[in-house]
C-alpha cells in the first residue's frame, strides 16, 4: 500500500511540475511570439575590426532605435561584396528569434578569415539582424581592415550577445 501511494505521489507530483514548466516556457515564448520584428528602419548599425587581430575578428553592433522592444533573427546575416554566401554561424543551429529591448544593444563578432586557406579580399561586408533586411554595407577601410580590403576564408559569426567580451569569447579557438 505505501510503495503504491508514494508512485502516486510521486506521479501527481511530476505532473504538476510538468504542467507548470509547460505553462511557463509557453509563457516566454508566446512573449517573445507577441512582439513584433524590428523594422528595418529601426535598426542601426556599427563594425570595426578588433585590434590586435584586426585583419580577421570584425565586432558587429545592432541598436534598436525604436521606442519598444522587437525581435531579429538570434544571428546577424553577414554577407561580402562579390561573394555568395554569408558567414555561417557559430554554433550550427538553425534560425531563431532574438529580443532586442528598447534603446538596446546586442553584440557579435566575425571572423572573416580562418587562416587556413586561401583568403580573397572583399572591399566591404554587408551586416543585417534580420535575412530579409538589407542591412548596412561597411567598407573595408571604414571597419579598419588592413589594405587591400577584407581578407575572407570560412568565415563565421557568433549569435547576438549582451556584452562584447560574450561575442568575442564565442569565437572559437
Amino acid at each position: 500500500m505505501r510503495t503504491i501511494a508514494s508512485v502516486t505521489t510521486l506521479a501527481l507530483a511530476s505532473s504538476v511540475l510538468v504542467a507548470g514548466t509547460a505553462s511557463t516556457a509557453g509563457a516566454g515564448q508566446s512573449t517573445i511570439g507577441r512582439l513584433r520584428t524590428c523594422a528595418e528602419g529601426s535598426l542601426g548599425y556599427d563594425a570595426h575590426a578588433l585590434p590586435p587581430i584586426a585583419s580577421s575578428v570584425v565586432l558587429v553592433t545592432v541598436t534598436n532605435l525604436a521606442g519598444s522592444a522587437c525581435t531579429i533573427d538570434r544571428f546577424p546575416t553577414v554577407t561580402f561584396a562579390g561573394l555568395d554566401g554569408a558567414a555561417q554561424p557559430v554554433p550550427p543551429v538553425p534560425s531563431g528569434v532574438r529580443r532586442i529591448e528598447a534603446a538596446g544593444k546586442l553584440y557579435a563578432a566575425l571572423r572573416t578569415d580562418d587562416r587556413g586557406g586561401a583568403a580573397r579580399y572583399v572591399p566591404s561586408l554587408t551586416v543585417a539582424a534580420h535575412p530579409a533586411h538589407v542591412g548596412s554595407t561597411f567598407t573595408a577601410s571604414g571597419i579598419g581592415a588592413p589594405t587591400p580590403g577584407i581578407a575572407v576564408s570560412d568565415p563565421i559569426t557568433t549569435q547576438w550577445q549582451n556584452g562584447v567580451d560574450e561575442a568575442v569569447g564565442a569565437l572559437p579557438g
